[in-house]
């Protein structure tokens, strides 16, 4: 499973915005991503904030500073 696609399954179980370093652990803990980098809370920020800032369909929006959550579908 990909980061997004981890994130995606994170917020949706928790049901609110996280942090990316929480979205993370959660994601590692929870089987949904396996990551052999040292820093996959970094990459986990930099696909989330690339995707909120290029993408216009992105299913992410950024709530504060590192704050994820999923956009409300309308």
């Amino acid at each position: 499973m990909d980061f997004k696609t981890a994130a995606r399954e994170v917020l949706e179980e928790v049901g609110h915005p996280l942090h990316y370093t929480d979205i993370t652990e959660i994601a590692l803990q929870s089987g949904y991503l396996q990551s052999a980098g040292r820093t996959p809370q970094n990459t986990m920020r930099a696909r989330l904030s690339v995707d909120v800032r290029d993408n216009p369909d992105t299913l992410f929006v950024q709530v504060a500073p590192g704050v994820y959550g999923l956009r409300q579908a309308s």
